[in-house]
Parts: C-alpha cells; sequence; structure tokens
C-alpha cells in the first residue's frame, strides 16, 4: 500500500462489509493493513478512528483499544476496556483527559460496572447519545452481567430519559434479538403511545419475522402519527405485496 487514497480505499470498503456482516474478509483487510508497516505511519487519526470503531463491530475489543490509542482518542480507548472488563485501566486513562459528554458517561458505566454504591448518573443528552451503542457493544462482547447491572438502573434512567428504554430495544434490534426487542419496545410503548418511532420500528421487527398483519398494524400507527415519512411509506408497500389482495 503505496498512498494513502489506496488505505482510505481498503477502510472504505471494509465498512461496507461489516455493513453486509461479511467479517471474516473485514479482517482480512484490518489484518493486510496494520501488518504492512510501511502503511502504519502513513495512518492519519481518523484512519486510526475507522479501524478503531470496525475492530469494536467485528469483536476485536484489545485491537479497538489501541488503534483508539494511536488517534488519541482516549474516551472510546476507555470505553474498549469497558467492553474488555478491564474497569481499573478505563478509568485510570480518563484521569488526565478533560471532561467531556463522552468521558463522564465511561465514568458512568466503570462506576455501575463497579457496583459504586453512589452513582453519577448521566445527562439527558449523554442517554440519547450513548445508551443504543453501548447495549449493542454489551451484547457484541456477550457480558450479560454489565446488561443487567444497566437495567437494573433503568428506572433511574427513564427519569431522566424516557427514551432510555426504548433505545435499549433499538440496540436488541440491531443485534437481531427480535423478540427481545418488542419487549423493551412495547414497554416504551406503555410510557409513550404517541411516539410514532416506536411503532415504525415494531412495525420493522414483524416485518422481519414474517408476520405482515401485525406489522401493517403498526405501520399504520406509525403512518398517523408520522405523516410524510418516506420510509414508512416504502415499508407499507412491501408488506403489502406480501397480504391477499382485496
Amino acid at each position: 500500500m503505496d498512498t494513502l487514497s489506496e488505505i482510505d480505499n481498503l477502510i472504505i470498503k471494509a465498512i461496507k462489509l461489516v455493513n453486509e456482516d461479511k467479517y471474516n474478509e473485514v479482517s482480512e483487510i484490518i489484518t493486510a493493513i496494520l501488518s504492512d508497516k510501511s502503511c502504519l505511519d502513513k495512518l492519519t487519526a481518523n484512519n486510526w478512528e475507522d479501524i478503531a470503531h470496525i475492530c469494536i463491530l467485528t469483536r476485536r475489543f484489545d485491537l479497538s483499544k489501541t488503534a483508539y490509542m494511536n488517534a488519541k482518542n482516549f474516551e472510546c480507548a476507555s470505553f474498549a476496556l469497558i467492553l474488555l472488563n478491564k474497569l481499573d485501566d478505563a478509568k485510570s486513562l480518563l484521569k488526565d483527559v478533560n471532561e467531556s459528554p463522552a468521558s463522564l458517561w465511561c465514568n458512568f458505566l466503570i462506576e455501575l460496572f463497579s457496583r459504586k454504591k453512589d452513582i453519577k448518573l448521566p445527562s439527558f443528552f449523554m442517554i440519547r447519545q450513548f445508551m443504543e451503542f453501548t447495549v449493542y457493544c454489551l451484547l457484541l462482547s456477550n457480558n450479560n452481567q454489565f446488561i443487567q447491572l444497566l437495567l437494573d438502573k433503568l428506572d433511574k434512567l427513564l427519569k431522566i430519559n424516557l427514551d432510555a428504554e426504548k433505545l435499549i430495544g433499538y440496540a436488541y434490534l440491531n443485534f437481531g434479538m427480535l423478540d427481545e426487542s418488542i419487549n423493551f419496545l412495547n414497554r416504551a410503548l406503555k410510557r409513550d403511545s404517541l411516539d410514532g418511532e416506536i411503532y415504525f420500528k415494531l412495525g420493522q421487527i414483524y416485518f422481519l419475522k414474517k408476520d405482515f398483519y401485525q406489522s401493517l398494524n403498526m405501520l399504520n400507527n406509525a403512518q398517523l402519527l408520522l405523516p410524510g415519512h418516506y420510509a414508512t411509506k416504502v415499508l407499507l408497500e412491501k408488506v403489502s405485496s406480501h397480504l391477499p389482495k382485496s
């Protein structure tokens, strides 16, 4: 790899393959980049960020931590250490980092997963920004203990941001755990029955489960609450094509 543009193209290809769930091919690309010594000196901070994110999504958390360190993104490196269950290392890394929403969120996770009694709870904004991705990554790391500790705190988090539960539901949907996602989203609907986005997501889930009548019901509700929402219109057309003609 002689040029930065060639490296960029490989990273873009890897990102596309992640979206296609072709993880073996992704791993080969990342290994090829990192094993080429002439390439390492050419990598920019943005390149390292992209590589780190790819490694997170392909469960290579240790390598992700290293890549984030090379990008000087210490908050995300701390997050990778949390996924590795290295809470003391994650906490130590944040000591000299300027306070930011990301660092505060990581500190919240460290305190929570360390079972500290008096925890500084995150803000509305932090829950909105980080909850879904955090739960998704914990599912990737198969850390059910940490997930349960987060769920045990859900009642308090809901008092800060009512969207906390639906964001967890979205994480389970993205991970492919459809029934679990339905449970979280239905509970979220009990708190806010006028959230059109939840109906749309449920419509997606029931479509994936091939329960087309239930999907139609959810999408009709979504359309009432989100008039003009293009994605709802498109999915409604797909669902209708699977139903008997009247």
